[in-house]
């Protein structure tokens, strides 16, 4: 009876020898496999060409540079527009700066036109006597001062006498034709003209009037 007990115990012992040695196996199986199985995965990715990869779209950084992207171009655009808007003003603003100063020193010019006139009347119309001639010589001197007071504002006086006429700052109020005259030209001045200088521009404030002599037809 102890030798059958023993022999069971035996087949026992060895039946879980096997059983162990079984799932030894196995489980060393299941590693290699699951190894593979990554080493396959791994070599996959590695094959996959660059436009199979995941894109980045998703990634929550990536999503902020591209917002911050636009928003940086969206800014560009805005100040781009508000410095044009910005040059626009100013330019308006010069212009209507220049056009309001030229129109206060028109109608300053206006006041001063008559009087001007009438001190040049008296010095080219009387005669040149001992009694009068400082006389004369006062009146210059108070025209000289006028002339220098409008030139301060950019304001010229202008004699244009055997000059070629010009209708843009001239009126020819009586002509006569020769053989002498190869063009147009002012052969007597009755009234002097005026015009006020800005920068390179010139803008009429009152034409000479003149007398002209022009080619026969």
């Amino acid at each position: 009876m102890s030798d059958s007990g023993s022999d069971d115990t035996s087949k026992y012992a060895e039946s879980r020898s096997e059983k162990a040695r079984n799932e030894f196996n196995q489980g060393q199986e299941k590693e290699m496999s699951q190894e593979e199985t990554v080493t396959d995965r791994e070599e996959n990715a590695a094959a996959q060409p660059e436009s199979a990869k995941p894109e980045l779209a998703d990634d929550p950084i990536r999503k902020e540079l591209e917002a911050a992207k636009k928003e940086i171009e969206s800014l560009k655009d805005s100040w781009a527009r508000e410095r044009a808007e910005f040059q626009n003003y100013k330019r308006r603003s010069s212009q209507e700066f220049l056009n309001i100063k030229r129109e206060a020193v028109k109608s300053m010019v206006a006041g001063f036109l008559n009087p001007i006139d009438n001190l040049d009347r008296v010095g080219s119309n009387a005669s040149l006597t001992e009694e009068v001639k400082p006389f004369i010589d006062g009146v210059g001197m108070i025209l000289k001062e006028f002339y220098s007071v409008l030139e301060k504002s950019n304001v010229y006086r202008f004699y244009p006498q055997g000059e070629p006429f010009d209708p843009t700052t001239m009126e020819a109020l009586s002509s006569e034709e020769g053989d002498k005259y190869a063009e147009e030209t002012v052969i007597e001045v009755y009234q002097a003209g005026f015009f006020l200088k800005e920068n390179e521009e010139k803008f009429s404030l009152r034409p000479a009037r003149v007398r002209i002599g022009k080619p026969k037809a």
